[in-house]
């Protein structure tokens, strides 16, 4: 997979802007990433981690203070769309379509090739009938829709979304993920994603980077980290008869019983030390011929796996 972004030995403090001090703060510290073209990368962190000031660096909006940023996908610099700063990015007092024309000359996009991309666009995000509607008119989630047409005028190969579900119900998170997985599987776009909301990355990113002070901690595709920080925890259900009867034999192992609805049965979690130790529990079940309506292996969140591995070292650091 070529490689869409490559970051290299990427610095960048802020100075605080007090007469009494010349203390700085450290926002990216030392970051190396490289980002594959045409899927959705995660840059996960919690506030403070460094995520916004590195999406800022890419787009060309902050300066580094030292490091590299490189598009070897591309000859020179990719065509780029942005989303930094949610809803704010729009004309509140313009109309959906307004926006649109304001926004495409700025890019230098000609109306007889804007209509047809914007009526497109529209129709995607399901927007078209709200084209005359004042833009502070719409929803929180119908705006930050618009946010994201307004950045993909002019087709750019690469779009950069800071906390795009940040704020939105439910429904409207919902509706933006699959937007932007359309988006990758229609058009090859390459999407940079940074947020603090897991279960979001974790249904839309193939690989995420997780930060932490600045720096990248940990950065691989989901499937890996889960295979990487994986349990060794069993679900199970069986009748209580058939409980019963294995019962004294668990006692080598660990489990707990979980809330069981269904009358007559019993569900268990047992954690065992590592994947070996499942053969020996699954001769007990042969031997006693118990049938198990239920077994799966537990496996972690991404949410789990963030905690594992920023836990323990500070924030921003001065």
């Amino acid at each position: 997979m070529p490689v869409a972004v490559e970051i290299r030995e990427l610095h960048k403090s802020y100075r605080r802007r007090l007469p009494w001090t010349s203390q700085s703060t450290t926002a990216v510290d030392g970051l190396e990433l490289q980002v594959p073209r045409g899927e959705i990368f995660g840059l996960l962190g919690s506030n403070g981690a460094g995520k916004t000031t590195t999406i800022k660096m890419i787009a060309g909006l902050v300066v580094p203070d030292s490091g590299s940023i490189s598009f070897p996908a591309w000859q020179g610099l990719p065509q780029l769309g942005a989303v930094l700063e949610g809803s704010r990015n729009l004309y509140w007092r313009l109309s959906v379509w307004e926006n649109i024309a304001y926004f495409g000359e700025l890019k230098g996009v000609y109306m007889n090739a804007l209509r047809p991309q914007a009526s497109e666009l529209l129709e995607m995000f399901g927007l078209a009938d709200k084209r005359d509607r004042p833009a502070q008119t719409l929803s929180r989630g119908m705006q930050q829709k618009l946010a994201v047409v307004l950045a993909l005028l002019g087709e750019p190969e690469l779009l950069l979304l800071d906390e795009p579900t940040l704020g939105l119900d439910v429904s409207s998170s919902l509706t933006i993920q699959r937007l932007l997985k359309d988006l990758v599987r229609e058009r090859g776009l390459t999407i940079i994603v940074t947020t603090h909301q897991m279960e979001v990355a974790q249904s839309i990113c193939r690989r995420v980077g997780i930060m932490k002070a600045g720096r990248i901690e940990l950065e691989d595709s989901i499937d890996s980290l889960v295979d990487l920080f994986g349990r060794s925890d069993y679900l199970m259900r069986m009748t209580q008869d058939a409980f019963a009867t294995i019962q004294p034999e668990l006692s080598d192992y660990r489990f707990e019983q979980l809330d069981e609805p269904r009358p007559g049965q019993v569900s268990l979690r047992i954690q065992l030390a590592d994947s070996l130790a499942i053969y020996p529990l699954l001769e007990i079940l042969a031997r006693h011929k118990v049938e198990l309506s239920r077994f799966s292996q537990e496996q972690p969140t991404l949410e789990e796996i963030f905690v594992k591995v920023t836990a323990g070292r500070p924030e921003a650091r001065p």
